[in-house]
């Protein structure tokens, strides 16, 4: 009997509908339908230019929004659009932005504890344990605890963002860019971090990253989008060093090219 894996993805599709005028609705396809799996301690990049689609494939995932059609299984087990409170519990999302991501009103200590409340029954001492342990396990220092987010670098806020994904013991975390706006030296402290948790915590991760060497460092599996349609999917070694369609191949010279410029810099 095979395997379940971790994260099955079917015939997932997301469209939008705006209101054109009084009675027009223009419908606008994020991504088509599409299918994929995710299995325990593996990494998934999510590649595409602007506008691919693979953000809101991304936040469709993490239940930020609904999809329009199709089925989200993990462990075998569906999860239903409405469903936060299982799904927050096996899946945590990673935004874009620690800078926008994180209350400047709140405490860290408040933030990460935040989840905590609303997902467990562990009491006051029990929740501030675990954020210390978390804050420590994501390279943090106990006394992060009572900073506020505009006292910490951004590479620190998204050790926070990080830990706030993990506090929940999550099997599959998913980001969106979430190295793209750090510099090199804490991206590369970032990466071996994430790598890190992933090894001692069989994490599965959903990264959607616009950086090739990246991708190549990290994923397992990389899923090519093109104006919403996978192109391109499969191990990651097979689709970067020899792509089987026009669009794959296109995107992945103009990242090569960057990445190129990026080594060069």
């Amino acid at each position: 009997m095979s395997q379940v894996p971790l994260l099955k993805v079917d015939n997932l599709s997301k469209v939008f509908v705006n209101q054109s005028g009084l009675f027009r609705r223009v419908h606008k396809t994020a991504f088509h339908p599409l299918s994929f799996t995710l299995e325990r301690g593996q990494t998934l990049a999510l590649m595409g230019e602007a506008g691919s689609g693979k953000s809101t494939l991304a936040k469709v995932l993490a239940g930020v929004m609904p999809p329009t059609q199709g089925s989200i299984y993990i462990d075998g087990e569906k999860i239903e659009a409405g469903d936060d409170k299982k799904r927050c519990k096996l899946l945590r999302m990673i935004f874009q932005d620690p800078n926008t991501s994180l209350n400047p009103r709140s405490r860290i200590g408040q933030i990460l504890e935040a989840p905590l409340s609303l997902n467990t029954d562990l009491g006051p001492e029990q929740r501030e344990a675990l954020v210390i342990d978390t804050l420590r396990m994501v390279g943090l220092l106990p006394d992060h605890y009572h900073f506020y987010p505009q006292m910490i670098s951004t590479g620190q806020k998204q050790r926070v963002a990080l830990a706030r994904a993990l506090i929940l013991s999550p099997k599959i975390i998913v980001a969106d860019e979430t190295i793209s706006n750090l510099d090199v030296s804490v991206r590369s402290q970032i990466i071996n971090l994430l790598l890190g948790l992933q090894s001692t915590l069989g994490l599965s991760y959903i990264l959607v990253a616009n950086d090739l060497g990246v991708v190549r460092h990290i994923s397992d599996q990389v899923i090519l989008m093109h104006e919403g349609h996978v192109v391109e999917a499969g191990p990651s070694h097979k689709v970067l060093a020899n792509p089987q369609s026009e669009q794959g191949l296109r995107l992945l010279q103009s990242y090569n090219n960057e990445y190129r410029w990026h080594q060069n810099d």
